[in-house]
């Protein structure tokens, strides 16, 4: 039995060596390897991107606080609720394509390629 589990416990160590090991920070760009043409354009998008989230948030607040005041209520208005919910996709949804849309003209094909590794940490939630 021992011997089983020393083999297992090796056997785990040894298979994700193949994998390429990195350490990324979240929205960390460098990665991409900007011109400096490059580098200035995303000083702008991230700038305006920063911004927009704050609004996004903001929005999501308001929204929150409009789902719960419908909760509290003595029947829930789901049509109501539903609507809510639409909103705040729809706006997150419209924020998020236009940062990757503003991204997506400023690099190129390679660098989309190696962009869309870290595609999630880009959503807007």
């Amino acid at each position: 039995m021992k011997l089983f589990l020393i083999f297992a416990f090796t056997l785990c160590l040894y298979a994700g060596h193949g994998e390429k090991h990195e350490r990324h920070i979240n929205k960390d760009l460098t990665y991409l390897e900007l011109t400096q043409e490059q580098t200035e354009d995303f000083k702008k998008i991230l700038k305006k991107y920063y911004h927009e989230i704050q609004e996004f948030r903001e929005f999501q607040e308001s929204i929150n606080a409009k789902k719960k005041a419908l909760f509290l209520q003595d029947s829930l208005d789901t049509q109501a609720l539903s609507i809510l919910n639409r909103e705040l996709y729809e706006k997150a949804s419209q924020d998020e394509t236009q940062i990757l849309e503003r991204m997506h003209k400023v690099l190129s094909p390679k660098q989309r390629e190696a962009f869309v590794r870290y595609f999630e940490e880009w959503e807007v939630r």
